[in-house]
């Protein structure tokens, strides 16, 4: 019995060793940097989709404002450029 659990401990102390080793070479998916990136475009988006919002023709209280669809397009291309830029620079490559 006393063999039995000797063998378990020196078969935990193992398993945590070989997983302490293995740590070092998992890398993050994303950091704070890849991540700050990615909102960058996002807020990019966000302003470039408020410039293409056009007002109304007729200003009255039941009017509404649109948006040119080439322009929105225009803005989701750039997003995508830019958040593929971001996620080729990131560190887990």
């Amino acid at each position: 019995m006393r063999a039995m659990v000797m063998l378990l401990a020196v078969m935990t102390v193992g398993g945590f060793a070989a997983e302490a080793r293995a740590g070092g070479s998992i890398r993050l998916a994303q950091t704070s940097t890849t991540t700050n990136c990615m909102l960058n475009c996002n807020s990019a988006l966000a302003n470039c989709q408020s410039s293409c919002v056009l007002p109304a023709a007729t200003a009255t209280a039941t009017s509404n404002a649109s948006a040119s669809s080439s322009c929105l397009l225009a803005c989701t291309n750039t997003q995508l450029t830019c958040q593929t830029l971001c996620a080729r620079v990131s560190p887990s490559q």
